[in-house]
């Protein structure tokens, strides 16, 4: 490890030590050095997509390869998903066309299927 990479490593360390886990977290986002996984569960769990995205955008981008493409799409599904089955269709709607549709261009068809579950009452 270099030599920046062990100090920013001990500042990481600090912040959280201290207390601040923002700070922490954007350091790893901007640095690319050290991946928090424990913290990326957290924001899985809890349904912080927006942040998750946020977090996950700092160390790969949507169309860098075939497995970030597939995990930010898993991460919008789900968020469509969470708004179909609250029943918030507008919502839901919003994140087809909004945060979706870009996926369009590697299957189609899945696409429409998601969008077919707009049209039921329970999709479960």
């Amino acid at each position: 490890m270099a030599f920046t990479e062990e100090l920013i490593f001990l500042i990481l360390q600090f912040l959280r030590e201290e207390g601040y886990d923002q700070a922490s977290h954007l350091l790893e986002r901007e640095t690319q050095i050290f991946f928090d996984m424990k913290y990326f569960e957290k924001l899985v769990l809890n349904g912080n997509w927006d942040e998750l995205e946020s977090y996950l955008s700092g160390f790969t981008k949507f169309d860098e390869n075939k497995y970030s493409r597939k995990i930010f799409f898993e991460i919008r599904k789900q968020r469509y998903l969470e708004a179909l089955d609250n029943k918030d269709h507008p919502k839901a709607s919003d994140i087809l066309v909004t945060y979706l549709e870009v996926f369009s261009q590697f299957d189609e068809e899945l696409l429409k299927e998601m969008a077919d579950l707009l049209t039921l009452n329970d999709f479960r």
